[in-house]
């Protein structure tokens, strides 16, 4: 909660926002150009990296995301971005969920606590983090070859991952989106254009 308002609040003290930090007022990296501070969001580039070495298309797919704060409308930005066909929302607190409304208009909001078919399920929110948190949805019925997302990559495997496995499903951590958008984010500081090779990766995910 408190890393989503530093996103936000730090806005008015820059001179610039990049397209993809304004469309979600959200900035995660600051830099300089042409003597002028610029805001940027690299969550977006992560999320899009990192999914990418899933082997799950996201083309055209319905995405349910848990949560409202934090890095989710750099996830919403990314999703749009790779063509999914609708965006659920469903976060413990109604209100902050329609806030999102507002940045994407063709969201859809959903009461906490209820399910609908999906494709991708997305956990955002904080739970997960200590090790006996757990998410009170019954999963027990939304099938098998789903991908269960979890935007927590410490512990590798929350409960919310472990759940979605043993019901049959996919399952990914948020573990190279943190890599990929600290990537997008030396390469702005450093004026580089690095990528990853497969042996770097692999040291990185221990």
């Amino acid at each position: 909660m408190l890393l989503y308002l530093l996103k936000k609040k730090i806005i008015p003290f820059i001179d610039k926002l990049s397209p993809q930090a304004d469309i979600t007022q959200s900035v995660n990296t600051i830099y300089t150009e042409e003597n002028k501070v610029i805001g940027h969001n690299t969550d977006i580039e992560g999320f899009e990296k990192g999914i990418k070495k899933i082997k799950f298309d996201f083309f055209n797919k319905v995405i349910l995301i848990l949560g409202a704060g934090g890095v989710v409308p750099s996830i919403i930005y990314a999703l749009k971005n790779i063509g999914v066909s609708k965006i659920i929302i469903t976060n413990r607190t109604k209100e902050r969920a329609n806030e999102l409304k507002k940045l994407f208009s063709d969201l859809e909001i959903m009461d906490w606590g209820d399910l609908v078919d999906f494709d991708v399920i997305i956990n955002a929110t904080s739970l997960g983090l200590n090790e006996n948190d757990k998410i009170s949805l019954d999963f027990s019925k939304v099938g098998k070859g789903k991908l269960f997302y979890d935007v927590i990559y410490r512990p590798e495997q929350t409960n919310f991952l472990k759940k979605g496995k043993e019901l049959g499903n996919l399952t990914e951590n948020g573990k190279l989106m943190f890599i990929y958008q600290a990537l997008s984010a030396f390469n702005l500081w450093h004026d580089k254009n690095l990528n990853l090779d497969e042996g770097t990766l692999k040291i990185l995910e221990k």
